[in-house]
């Protein structure tokens, strides 16, 4: 065996040891979050987008001026919660084409794309759908008219409901496109602007993702102990990471790697304060 595959191999044993010690059957944190994972915007925020999806008046949008706080999840979580009232499409290619978003959402309600983008609507506006549809498309990146005037086309169809992913900066730069984006950003009924978390939140992750590996119900998710990290790591972690919960998740994932090696070597098994404060930190991306 090579020097690099005996060394991966070693840290894979260590921490396998130390994931045994703490009951854990993997790192929480190396992974995308589930949806039992993911920690919801306020309870508010929550009603609000519920609200207006029950209500509907046109698109709803969720965008940030961070990167890694949670939208493409939302979205998500928001058709899973709602596919036993609607029939959902999620759409998570970037920069779609009109014509491929078109195909996308033909093939979806099972009608089946045409040969153009003004044919395949065609279809799509005389399918006989016996349910509501709740299109979500995430990370838009819209910078083609055309592709704005498909999801309006879309919108303005009875059975559809729209909601929209993206950066903050995307949004703003639909205006740019001139009076065909302007008036795309006025149809927009409701927008959610997803930030950092608040301290508690960053809590909830952590016990969130242990609960998973422990066996645990994320109903259950506040009874759960946050060892080996005490709340003064959690309070590092917070405050480096900016509450940003990609830049929060890979810290613990780094973490949780240098523990187990403390472990393995007979330092202890808890993450110390010093610990927390001397890996380094992902810069968040902001606009």
């Amino acid at each position: 065996m090579g020097r690099i595959k005996e060394i991966a191999e070693a840290t894979d044993n260590e921490l396998q040891q130390y994931l045994d010690h703490l009951g854990w059957q993997e790192n929480p944190f190396t992974h995308s979050a589930t949806i039992d994972e993911y920690v919801l915007p306020s309870r508010e925020d929550i009603a609000d987008v519920s609200s207006h999806l029950q209500n509907y008046t046109g698109p709803i949008l969720v965008h940030s001026p961070y990167s890694g706080v949670g939208k493409t999840t939302l979205l998500k979580t928001l058709l899973e919660e709602f596919e036993d009232d609607y029939r959902t499409i999620y759409v998570g290619e970037h920069n779609v084409t009109p014509y491929e978003l078109a195909s996308i959402v033909a093939d979806a309600v099972d009608v089946g794309k045409s040969s153009s983008t003004k044919l395949t609507e065609q279809k799509i506006r005389d399918a006989d759908l016996d349910e509501p549809v709740l299109l979500g498309i995430d990370e838009f990146g819209l910078n083609d008219p055309d592709t704005l005037h498909v999801i309006q086309f879309l919108n303005d169809l009875e059975p559809f409901h729209v909601v929209l992913t993206g950066m903050t900066s995307q949004w703003d730069a639909i205006g740019d496109l001139g009076s065909d984006g302007r008036a795309f950003q006025r149809r927009i009924a409701y927008q959610l602007e997803l930030g950092p978390f608040d301290r508690e939140q960053t809590t909830e992750l952590v016990q969130r993702r242990i609960a998973t590996v422990t066996g645990h119900p994320h109903s259950e998710y506040n009874q759960i102990d946050i060892s080996p990290f005490s709340e003064r790591v959690l309070d590092v972690v917070h405050e480096q990471s900016r509450g940003v919960p990609a830049v929060i998740t890979s810290a613990f994932a780094e973490l949780a790697s240098l523990a187990a090696y403390q472990y393995v070597n007979d330092l202890g098994a808890e993450v110390s304060v010093d610990l927390a404060k001397n890996i380094d930190y992902a810069e968040p991306e902001v606009e």
